[in-house]
């Protein structure tokens, strides 16, 4: 019919006979024609109904193409998902430009062709950039097509890179000054360089930067090439960051010898586990302008001390060189009046950067021969220099705001689910969203990208996510949401130092307690109070595939209801006295609540693994382990483990797993599969859910918690295991000593998991 339209349309003159019109001056409505039939004037109208019928469909179909909505939203209402961004929304809101280097970047008119922003030139009138809400100054090139800006990247590696935004409106010029120059220039200047390497993550360092390089181990010497410097043969400054993770009853604990070029600068000597510097003045002629230079460091393990291990973290120079262009973008420090650069194009680029957060472009210097002279700012003028194709190219991306935004009152929800940009999840979780939906919450799922885009000016940081399900505690229609979703893995390495196989899909945070860094999803849903104000759990996935498995078995556990394997309940126990007990406690709370109990010593005998396996084989609903334990196994690995987990494959048993002596959950790790991560991966066996903590902590904070979340799931007004944690966590706020467990402590699964109890 569409084909047969268009055709008409070729040939103009044909439309009105297609159409079933004549004249109307010769035709009425009701009024046969002269060698009319009934037949032919049917064959009109069914021709007529069928083009509007066609119209009708164009319309609608146009008209659905200009209402966007969460295709997660739709799933959840038993409406087909989409995909597909509309093709009338390719036109995006913003364009995120990510930074992850400090200096002038730029960006062209055909940067920005392939999101359909079609500008010929530049201009501050119709050009924003802002970073986090704030405008950023910018200098158009003479040509109109690039515009230039100071970029700041974030230096911290537990932060995701900073974010420039470009949207259509008025821009903010950057200043300029006339640098005329007025006399003879210095061609001398400061420079600076950083060599940090970013190898090592080390959580119980609890310092700002968590990332270290290379490990020293007494006795030992390390030598590293000074390189991408072009010293002028006078002084220097080196400053040395360093990680000592030994100590001993000995003082000192440490001892490094640091050497430049063969020549022994300082002994340097401190005691205990910290992070440390130190900072060594250069004299001129140390740093060597026409030969390599060579950093040493020798751990000569002539203390007393039994060992001795030192992560070198960061070095950072300062150094008198000289000013020459054309081999890439540079920094420089100078006090001089008038500055000279050597050769140096007149297209070079310079901006005045003393003042870093107003940059200003330095115009009208002064060209002699292959070198420019320009009149500084005076004491402490800091500079950046470089020709225009050395400019920092950012990383480009498209950010929507739809029009089903989350900053508005009448949204509404009781199940928030938030998941990666991946059509393959979107289709994995359409099953569960279904269901929670015909329970009668009200459900909703959002993207990360729009809550990047909405609650982060585009930054993908973890506090986007925080700042989101404020707001929607605080301002959603009542009542307020009750349980939050991550369907997706997290990696504490985001910035892909180690390019582990576990990707950062989304994201959790990395919470400095009193033993290190955490991973936390409860740090999520704390109020300003430090108060948790919903029920939070995490579908750890790095695939679809993952995800579906853990959907359909969350499905299976609540529609198959109590079964008998579901009134047993699995208690195993390291050899220590006090795990025993904690066990022993819990498992007679279980009982008197109608579990069937098995327990398990570690110690008992040989065949505690066969018994293991065996009785979660026959299936039980609750499994709880106290004891040493890794990432991946409980005690040394002989008794359980992930490699373990496969044979837990098909059983249909699919228990309850909690933990609270060990970091069986630690899933933010970027190399390795925590073992509550397998068993949740495993199809149809394995488990349902886990409560376990992220990392090491101590006791006398862990097992307390676990005391309050079997007090609260074994209430019978407690439905889910999510309000069953949120509970517990709000008990344990009153404690000051529970605080850190609140933080480690978390759920892997649904946290609207409803508990089959006896």
């Amino acid at each position: 019919m569409l084909y047969n339209l268009y055709e008409y349309w070729k040939t103009g003159d044909e439309l009105s006979d297609f159409l079933g019109m004549a004249d109307p001056q010769t035709q009425h409505a009701g009024t046969p024609q002269p060698g009319a039939t009934t037949s032919t004037k049917s064959s009109h109208y069914r021709t007529m109904l069928m083009l509007f019928g066609s119209l009708t469909i164009l319309f609608l179909g146009a008209a659905a193409l200009t209402f966007w909505v969460d295709p997660l939203a739709q799933a959840a209402a038993g409406r087909e998902l989409r995909k597909r961004p509309s093709a009338l929304r390719d036109i995006p809101q913003f364009i995120n430009l990510t930074i992850t280097e400090t200096g002038i970047a730029a960006v062209t008119t055909y940067d920005l062709r392939p999101f359909n922003w079609q500008l010929d030139t530049f201009s501050y009138d119709n050009m924003n950039l802002t970073r986090q809400g704030e405008q950023v100054p910018y200098f158009i090139a003479d040509d109109g097509q690039t515009m230039f800006f100071l970029a700041e990247a974030i230096t911290n590696t537990v932060t995701a890179p900073a974010v420039y935004r470009l949207s259509l409106g008025e821009g903010l010029a950057m200043a300029q000054r006339a640098a005329t120059a007025t006399g003879r220039g210095s061609n001398k200047a400061t420079f600076r360089q950083v060599w940090e390497e970013n190898s090592t993550f080390l959580a119980e360092t609890g310092s700002s930067d968590p990332w270290y390089g290379r490990l020293l181990l007494a006795p030992n010497t390390w030598n590293f090439p000074l390189v991408n410097i072009q010293p002028s043969g006078g002084r220097g400054r080196l400053t040395i960051s360093v990680w000592s993770s030994t100590a001993s009853a000995s003082n000192p604990d440490h001892h490094l010898q640091v050497g430049l070029n063969g020549r022994q600068l300082e002994d340097w000597v401190w005691d205990g586990i910290q992070r440390t510097s130190i900072t060594v003045d250069l004299p001129s002629g140390v740093l060597q302008s026409d030969s390599r230079n060579l950093l040493s460091l020798a751990s000569p393990g002539d203390i007393s001390a039994s060992g001795e291990a030192v992560y070198i973290d960061r070095i950072e120079l300062l150094y008198e060189g000289v000013l020459s262009a054309g081999e890439g973008q540079f920094w420089f420090g100078s006090n001089a009046n008038t500055i000279t650069i050597q050769n140096a194009d007149a297209d070079l680029l310079l901006f005045d950067v003393t003042q870093r957060q107003q940059p200003v472009v330095l115009t009208d210097f002064t060209q002699n021969g292959n070198s420019i002279l320009f009149a500084g700012s005076g004491p402490n003028g800091r500079y950046y220099a470089l020709n225009p194709d050395e400019a920092i190219r950012p990383s480009f991306s498209d950010s929507f705001i739809t029009k089903q935004v989350l900053r508005q009152s009448e949204r509404g929800a009781d199940y928030i689910v938030i998941y990666p940009d991946d059509t393959g999840f979107v289709d994995a979780l359409q099953p569960l969203l279904t269901y929670r939906a015909s329970q009668g919450l009200r459900v909703t799922a959002v993207p990360l990208s729009q809550i990047y885009a909405e609650f982060g000016y585009g930054q993908e940081d973890a506090t986007a996510i925080r700042s989101f399900l404020r707001f929607a505690q605080a301002n959603w229609e009542a009542p307020a949401p009750r349980f939050v979703l991550l369907a997706g893995d997290a990696s504490y390495d985001i910035h892909d130092h180690l390019q582990g196989k576990n990707s950062n899909l989304l994201p959790t945070q990395l919470v400095r307690q009193r033993q290190g860094y955490v991973s936390s999803d409860t740090w999520y849903v704390l109020t300003e109070d430090e108060l948790p104000m919903m029920a939070i759990g995490r579908f750890p996935a790095q695939t679809a595939a993952q995800l579906e498995i853990m959907v359909a078995k969350t499905l299976a556990y609540e529609m198959n209801g109590r079964t008998h394997w579901t009134n047993r309940a699995l208690f195993v126990s390291d050899a220590e006295p006090y795990y025993a007990q904690f066990n022993t406690e819990l498992a007679a709370q279980l009982q008197d609540n109608g579990y069937e109990i098995n327990a398990l010593q570690m110690d008992q005998d040989e065949t505690i693994h066969y018994d293991l396996m065996g009785t979660l084989a026959k299936g039980v609903g609750l499994i709880s382990y106290a004891g040493e334990g890794y990432v991946s196994q409980w005690g040394d690995g002989q008794v359980f483990a992930g490699a373990d987990v496969a044979m837990l494959a098909n059983n249909g048993h699919t228990p309850i797993f909690t933990t609270f002596t060990c970091n069986n959950g630690a899933f933010a790790e970027p190399e390795t599969d925590s073992l509550a991560e397998e068993l949740l991966w495993v199809e149809d066996g394995g488990i349902v859910a886990a409560i376990t903590p992220t990392s090491r902590i101590s006791l006398p904070a862990l097992t307390p918690m676990g005391d309050l979340f079997y007090a609260e799931l074994l209430k019978d007004e407690v439905a889910t295991v999510g309000e069953a944690l949120l509970n517990a966590q709000t008990a344990a706020a009153n404690d000051p000593g529970l605080h850190e467990a609140i933080l480690i402590v978390n759920l892997l699964g649904d946290p609207a998991l409803q508990l089959q109890r006896p």
